[in-house]
């Protein structure tokens, strides 16, 4: 049940490491990859059906920028997904993979045709560019391309509408009794948050292509020496406002009908996931920034699309910083609602599973732990290792989120607490305003012990 090494990160905390790695890639793969697969398709083939040969090879240039993005930093922070994943929750990764192993192998496969039409489609559009038959086939490669790369979104966002959505009203997947149950693919698959969450970050992603390929056509043509490509710029602008103006409002729809998918508990927690818990009920700021958001990225477009010669160089880089804002606030609220779970109504987000923790609460989590010395583990008679033992249970149902002395830090987190306080508080836990917080799972010893060790946290080095 626990039979994996304990891995730490002090300081910054297994849960931030993830967050800048998640975030980090999912602009990489959304207005990289997906969307800007989609953008470059449409823009290669505008310009060659307008036989706009100057405009064709900005698109090019614009493609070496998205290009080397997406094949380093994007291939780097989607390795880094996995590894950080496999290392906070390999329980969680294995539940998944039991169930989505085809699927999960599919989409490697396609992003393996993804990878290699980009290739392909970068290097073979120099020679391809110089008749009007290789430019029509260089177009061909790039709608492939986009197609894989969407493909890939399709199958993802199906696993993640999963962990928010395994079961729905009429189509159970997981069973809690009788797991894993008989296993209906297709109610994993077609969840209620598939379709709206897929269709939302397709169009947004879309529309965040978009921004970004307006902010880099200005930047290459700005300062570009060739006049033919500097006079570009108003045409290839106009032509991705015009993207925007499609898809801005299509996601907007989708985001919205996506809202209404989740389950009523998740969403009340999106107060906490935008806010953090000391500004939860600061509900005037939260639609604030929203709408910060949301204007910015309607008042750019509109510059874009009627004055995009004019267009300033600080309106275009707004422009790309909302879309950033708007991903990494959508990310980290994505992961948050699910709290306390990891797979909804399934695994907690510490990685245990709901159905374990009566057991769990009767033979102990410590019996399970296989990679912890059993001095750390076993609690001895005189309880000297009392703290010990504590620290084990800490690193393995704390671990996730908290830090020892670091980010959401244990010790800043129970200052001023006495250690019968601390038990209390174990004792009504997901309760007490915390409702993102799991249930403490084991005994009442292993209680006892995880107290003592919290308590001492603020007494170490204390002059008695």
């Amino acid at each position: 049940m626990f039979d994996f090494p304990i891995f730490e990160m002090p300081t910054i905390g297994l849960r931030m490491l993830m967050a800048i790695n998640a975030i980090i890639h999912v602009f990489v793969s959304h207005g990289g990859a997906v969307g800007g697969s989609v953008v470059l398709a449409l823009a290669a083939w505008w310009t060659n059906k307008k036989n706009d040969l100057a405009g064709y090879e900005t698109v090019y240039r614009l493609l070496m920028v998205f290009f080397i993005i997406t094949t380093s930093v994007g291939a780097l922070t989607g390795i880094g997904m996995w590894i950080h994943a496999n290392i906070i929750s390999p329980n969680a990764i294995g539940g998944l993979i039991r169930v989505f192993f085809w699927k999960w192998f599919i989409e490697w496969i396609v992003f393996n045709f993804e990878v290699v039409l980009l290739l392909f489609w970068f290097m073979t559009w120099k020679p391809k560019a110089e008749t009007a038959e290789g430019r029509s086939k260089s177009v061909k490669f790039g709608i492939f391309y986009a197609v894989s790369s969407w493909v890939t979104m399709l199958i993802i966002t199906a696993i993640l509408g999963f962990m928010l959505t395994p079961n729905f009203d009429g189509q159970p997947w997981i069973d809690p009794e009788v797991y894993p149950g008989v296993v209906n693919y297709n109610n994993a698959l077609f969840n209620p948050t598939w379709i709206p969450g897929l269709m939302m970050r397709t169009f947004s992603s879309i529309a965040f292509a978009g921004a970004l390929a307006i902010l880099w056509t200005w930047l290459i043509t700005s300062f570009s020496k060739d006049e033919e490509i500097r006079a570009t710029k108003e045409r290839m602008i106009k032509f991705f406002a015009t993207i925007m103006i499609v898809t801005v409002p299509v996601a907007a729809a989708f985001g919205y009908y996506y809202l209404l998918q989740i389950p009523e508990a998740a969403r009340a927690m999106i107060p906490t996931a935008m806010m953090t818990r000391a500004f939860a009920d600061k509900m005037d700021l939260m639609h604030m920034i929203i709408s910060g958001i949301g204007g910015t990225v309607v008042l750019t477009t509109i510059i874009a699309y009627f004055s995009p010669k004019r267009m300033p160089y600080i309106a275009a880089t707004l422009m790309v910083a909302a879309f950033m804002l708007f991903w990494g606030y959508e990310e980290r609220t994505r992961e948050f609602i699910r709290k306390p779970y990891l797979i909804y109504n399934y695994m907690y987000a510490n990685g245990i599973r709901v159905t374990d923790v009566p057991y769990l609460n009767k033979v102990g989590i410590l019996k399970h732990a296989v990679f912890v010395d059993e001095d750390k583990k076993v609690l001895k008679e005189d309880k000297s290792n009392l703290i010990e033992v504590g620290h084990t249970i800490a690193q393995i149902e704390c671990r996730a989120c908290h830090t020892e002395n670091g980010i959401n830090g244990l010790k800043f987190l129970t200052k001023g607490w006495s250690q019968e306080a601390i038990r209390n508080r174990l004792n009504n836990l997901p309760g007490g305003g915390t409702p993102y917080m799991p249930p403490f799972t084991g005994t009442e010893a292993e209680k006892d012990a995880l107290a003592a060790y919290l308590a001492s946290l603020n007494k170490r080095g204390e002059i008695k």
